[in-house]
């Protein structure tokens, strides 16, 4: 009996620890992060730090804050005067507000996915109508 009581506390120790380290996450500084619920978004954190969160049922999906970059693949554009003219564009974006962000695209994969198509348009407009010197 006398053996089995400090096995228990050590369990019950374990389990602890386990639980105290998935409720603690950290924001840095470079970073802003979203707390779901079940996949639900209950608070955004914008201030580095320490924060805490119900383990096991809140998950934290963090974003830059940072300047990103896209940089879609090389195009062909078709000038007005009928030449072909290889592009390679880039644009900057930073995320502002991550929860509009997290509701709209999720991941930097998805607004790749969105502005790529968008930029390369907008390019191909702007460019059509341009004659090569």
């Amino acid at each position: 009996m006398t053996r089995i009581i400090p096995l228990v506390l050590g369990v019950l120790a374990i389990m602890a620890g386990i639980a105290l380290f998935s409720a603690v996450f950290t924001v840095h500084q470079t970073q802003q992060a979203i707390v779901l619920m079940f996949g639900e978004p209950k608070r955004v954190i914008n201030e580095p730090g320490l924060q805490l969160k119900y383990p096991f049922v809140e998950n934290v999906v963090y974003y830059e804050k940072r300047v990103l970059n896209l940089d879609p693949p090389v195009e062909r554009v078709l000038l007005s005067d009928q030449k072909r003219l290889l592009v390679d564009a880039f644009a900057r974006y930073r995320i502002t507000d991550p929860l509009t962000f997290f509701q709209t695209v999720r991941t930097e994969v998805g607004v790749r996915q969105r502005l790529g198509p968008v930029t390369n348009a907008a390019l191909r407009g702007i460019l059509g109508n341009v004659n090569l010197a």
